[in-house]
Parts: C-alpha cells; structure tokens; sequence
C-alpha cells in the first residue's frame, strides 16, 4: 500500500468510513503488521486532541481581507511588471554566460592543440622516428640490391 493511500484508509477506518470489503481487508492489514497498528493508535490519538480543542470563530472581514490578499498577490502591477521586465533579462544573462564559457573552452582546446604541437619532447620524438623509419628504408634498400 502506498503511503498516501495508507493514510486516507486511516483515516477512513477511524471515521468508520470504510465499506465491509474494505474494512475487511484493512484490518487483516492492521493484524499483520504492528507498525500501522502503531500508526492508528497513534493517528487516534491525535485526532481525541483535535476534537477537544475549542471552536474558533473567524472575525467577520477574514474572508475579505483574506480574498483581497490573494487578488492582490496574483493580479497585482508589482509582481507581475516585475516579472515581464526582469525574465527577459534573465533570459539575456543566461545566453551571454552560456556564450562566453563556450567560447573560454573552445580557446582553452585551441591553446592545448598548440602547446601539444609545439611541444619539444614530440618534436624530438617525431624527428627520432623519421631517422629510424628512413634508415630502416634504406637499410631495406641495400639489401635488396
């Protein structure tokens, strides 16, 4: 059982909310496994608690001022100008970093490609291996004549 259905069906067994089929089955859970056990015992007593507490009456303009609050937070010109204005810059700012750090990696490849080149322990290294391959050549000459 998932934890999300687990709760509702907690919740359901202690409201005696749940239909004979599945009543039947959530308790033949409950008999398997001490930890929803645990679980219902513990989620009973939260809610003895929460039914003592006292009724609290809202005072008449809550849901005004609560409405109106929500009214202004989506609707109102100062987010929304906000927004319009800096996400196309933010846009802008991501493209011009994204272009400099390319074009930093495609410079750094071109250094090493040339430091790679002009590397003097390669440069001795081919050279050594154009003596050997023209002496094994002409070695292979003076054989065959």
């Amino acid at each position: 059982m998932a934890a999300d259905s687990n709760a509702e069906l907690m919740t359901a067994y202690l409201d005696d909310a749940l239909e004979g089929g599945e009543a039947e089955s959530f308790q033949r859970w409950l008999d398997e496994s001490p930890e929803a056990q645990q679980e219902v015992e513990d989620l009973r007593k939260l809610l003895s608690v929460v039914r003592e507490l006292p009724e609290i009456e809202a005072p008449p303009d809550f849901y005004e001022k609560v409405a109106k609050k929500i009214r202004r937070g989506k609707f109102g010109p100062q987010n929304n100008a906000l927004s319009l204005i800096s996400l196309p810059f933010q846009v802008l700012s991501v493209i011009v970093i994204m272009v400099v750090a390319a074009t930093y990696l495609m410079l750094e490849i071109d250094r090493d490609s040339a430091r790679i080149e002009k590397d003097p322990s390669a440069a001795e290294a081919q050279e050594r291996a154009q003596r050997e391959r023209t002496a094994a050549q002409s070695k292979g000459a003076l054989e065959r004549e």
